[in-house]
Order: C-alpha cells, then sequence, then structure tokens
C-alpha cells in the first residue's frame, strides 16, 4: 500500500519507511499493449484482471482506476462521436441519458469525453436566468464512477494489497464553472461582476463540495485528491486578487475539516500553476499533482520540495521522444527527487492509447532502474 512506501512523520513531513527500497509510483494507465504487455491478457475481454496483473507488474502504487467490468469497444484514433449516453456511466441523474450533451473521442482503452452544449450562449442568459442548482452527478467528468464512500471501499478492497486506490473530487471548486457554464461565460461573467458571480453561482456550490468532502472524508485512505484547473498554459486566467478573494479562503474552509481528521490534501490541475503554488500551500494543500512541464518541475519543487509532489514525467517527451531520450529523463528525474521523502513519479497527462508502445517500453525499464 502506498501509506506503506510514503509514511507521514508527526510533523506533517513526508518520510520514507525505514527499509524500503521501493520509491512510490502513480500512473493513469489507459494504454492497451502497456497493460497487455505488462498483463499477459487482453485489456478488452478480461479488463479487470488486466488492470490488476498490469498494475502489479508495473508497480504502480497509486491507482485511479479499478474496473469492475470489462470495457466497452473504444472509438478509433480521430474518431469523434456523441458520448455513449445509453453506457454506465456518471453522467446521468436517474439512469436518463446526458441527451448530447457531451462527445466522446479515442483516449486508448477508455474513451475521453468533453462538454459541447452549455445551458447559456451568451452571458446575458446567465444572468437573466433564475437561480441555478447544478449537482455533481449531472456531470461527465474524467473520473469515472459515482463519489460514493462505499463504492470507492469496493474498489479498494478489489484493489486489495497490489496498491492505494483513490477518488479525484473533480469540481472542488473553479472547475464546477467550467463544467456547467463553460469557459466563455463563466470567464465573462466572473470578470464583468465578481461579486454577482459569486452570489449567484460559487456561494450555490460551496456547500455541494463540502458535501462531496464529507463524503470522501468517510473513506478509509490517508489522501483526498482535489482537481481544480485555475490557470490555462500561460498562466492564472483571473488577476491575483480575484483568487484571494473568491477561491482561495473557500479551499482553507473546504480542507480545513480534512485536515482536522488527518487526510493529506492532494491539489489536482492542468496548466501553468506556478503563480499559484504559494496560495495553494498557505491554503493547506499537502501535495501537488500538477502537469508539468506546463507549470515548471523546478517550481514545484522549489515550493513543495518538503511535502508530497506526484508527476515529475513529461507527458511531450513521453509521446514523442525517442527512447533513448525517455530513459534519460527518468534517470536526471531519479537523481533530482532522490533526496524527497514524498515524491511520487508519474506521468501526469496519464499512459494513454496514443503513446508509442516503444516509448512506454522504455519508460517502465528506466523505472525499473530507479527503483
Amino acid at each position: 500500500m502506498l501509506q506503506d512506501v510514503l509514511a507521514l512523520a508527526d510533523d506533517g513531513t513526508p518520510g520514507r519507511v525505514p527499509g524500503s527500497a521501493k520509491r512510490p509510483s502513480k500512473e493513469t494507465l489507459n494504454h492497451p499493449g502497456i497493460i497487455r504487455l505488462a498483463s499477459g491478457l487482453d485489456p478488452f475481454e478480461e479488463t479487470p484482471a488486466a488492470y490488476l496483473a498490469a498494475y502489479r507488474s508495473l508497480g504502480i502504487d497509486l491507482v485511479n482506476r479499478v474496473p469492475e467490468a470489462n470495457a466497452p469497444p473504444p472509438l478509433e484514433p480521430g474518431q469523434v462521436r456523441e458520448h455513449a449516453a445509453d453506457r454506465p456511466q456518471q453522467g446521468a441523474r436517474g439512469g436518463e441519458p446526458a441527451g448530447g450533451d457531451y462527445r466522446e473521442a479515442y483516449l486508448g482503452v477508455y474513451n475521453t469525453c468533453f462538454r459541447q452544449r452549455f445551458p447559456f450562449q451568451t452571458v446575458e442568459e446567465f444572468w437573466a436566468a433564475p437561480p441555478l442548482d447544478p449537482e455533481y452527478p449531472e456531470l461527465i467528468t474524467p473520473v469515472p464512477h459515482r463519489l460514493e464512500a462505499e463504492l470507492i471501499h469496493r474498489k479498494m478492497r478489489l484493489l486489495g494489497q497490489t496498491g492505494l486506490y483513490y477518488y479525484m473530487l473533480y469540481t472542488t471548486l473553479f472547475m464546477w464553472a467550467v463544467e456547467v457554464l463553460g469557459w466563455e461565460v463563466f470567464l465573462l461573467a466572473a470578470a464583468m461582476d465578481p461579486e454577482g458571480f459569486d452570489e449567484k453561482f460559487f456561494q450555490v456550490v460551496l456547500p455541494k463540495s463540502r458535501r462531496l468532502l464529507e463524503e470522501l472524508a468517510r473513506v478509509d485512505s490517508p489522501f483526498v485528491f482535489c482537481h481544480d484547473d485555475l490557470a490555462d498554459a500561460r498562466g492564472p486566467v483571473f488577476p491575483p486578487r480575484w483568487y484571494e478573494r473568491y477561491i482561495f479562503p473557500r479551499y482553507v474552509e473546504l480542507w480545513r475539516p480534512l485536515r482536522e481528521r488527518g487526510k493529506k490534501v492532494i491539489f489536482v490541475a492542468d496548466g501553468n500553476m506556478e503563480p499559484l503554488l504559494d496560495d495553494l500551500k498557505a491554503a493547506g494543500a499537502d501535495g501537488v499533482m500538477l502537469e508539468n512541464p506546463a507549470t515548471s518541475f523546478e517550481g514545484i519543487l522549489e515550493r513543495f520540495h518538503d511535502r508530497i509532489v506526484i508527476g515529475g514525467t513529461e507527458t511531450g517527451i513521453l509521446a514523442r521522444g525517442a527512447p533513448e531520450e525517455i530513459r534519460r529523463h527518468v534517470l536526471e528525474l531519479h537523481e533530482r527527487t532522490k533526496g524527497l521523502a514524498g515524491f511520487v513519479l508519474s506521468a501526469p497527462g496519464g499512459l494513454h492509447g496514443e503513446i508509442p508502445l516503444a516509448n512506454l517500453e522504455a519508460y517502465f525499464d528506466a523505472r525499473v532502474i530507479t527503483g
């Protein structure tokens, strides 16, 4: 189990279990070739067994997908279609179809999905609308099942001693607006009238996030993963004062009960988060899982070297580099992080189906060398 590899000292700083030679690892497996190679099983005909065997073979400790049934047939690379609403998934209220709001595209064993239609076409429609009441289960997010403590515990039991399963709250606060309203309406409304937007939207969803985190607090796990893409590739999309007023004080509020119960909050995001790292740390994030190089790895280590850092592997190098370049990259990461007991090696962008299999073989071969 990851908590046996990554112990936490009394003062809250991470530390390796004495005598353990295993460096902790986290990966999102979605590449059918590496799963087949590592498990010896067909990832579509024997999905649950193939995933478990691949996790064991590849030495992955921190896991966010534990299938309980065979994966549906995937799309072909480059193919896009309306989301299959009759397929069992998170995004239906009471089992009803999502109604074409989402589309899906190939990403590997499991497709990815994205929203194509939002309730408001203009910011004026948003302001004129009656009070909103969005619910998390209505959203089709990358999290593959409902947020329920008992369901998460079942996944943990299925994984057993292979590793530690975690659930990621996809809409901690900021992402509620992205997923419900879309970027354009959200950015315009929140920039035009920040206080009005806070009253009409953030104050509505904040108690919903509080209840979701209360449910996660019931899970017998030392970690709670919270996702919010606060920035794009260029950096934060609002001025610093906006985040200081509407986001970070709410994080303190949302995370305080978790931390009082001994949970470690791991913050997850894409985009260039470097200008916000100090604020995240001050708000109570015990660790981060940020896609790099969107956020520079040097900046992450500078701010969170004394806490938990999950990442390091650059998705671009893994997807487009030559095998020898990937090997050097992993060995360099090992040298830069071998004194950091709270470091967990991972490719935060995920091991998706369009990465060349030879590159993934080089990646895991190099990881064996580094422990």
